[in-house]
């Protein structure tokens, strides 16, 4: 792939990261995501550390933003389930 080719890719993710970040719809925004990891994909094709530097980039992006989108799950007490010891016939 030329220089122009990968330049490209590298825009077209970038202008789908940019219209997740506005968009509204959870699915929208799922799917420009994913569109843009493969662009990336192929921008990076031939360099595999630099790829996954960028996705891991974008997955802790998509991970901050889920945090703050999200409630807080209200949590529940631990309880803690006893076993019950049955005696052994056989020791007799």
């Amino acid at each position: 792939m030329t220089e122009i080719d990968k330049e490209m890719c590298r825009n077209a993710a970038a202008e789908c990261i940019e219209l997740a970040r506005i968009a509204a719809d959870p699915l929208k925004k799922e799917t420009l995501l994913t569109r843009a990891q493969e662009w990336l994909k192929l921008a990076y094709a031939n360099n595999d550390a630099e790829f996954g530097r960028l996705i891991a980039g974008l997955n802790d992006s998509q991970m901050s933003s889920a945090r703050v989108q999200r409630q807080p799950m209200q949590q529940q007490p631990v309880q803690q389930q006893q076993s019950k010891v049955e005696p052994d016939d056989k020791a007799s």
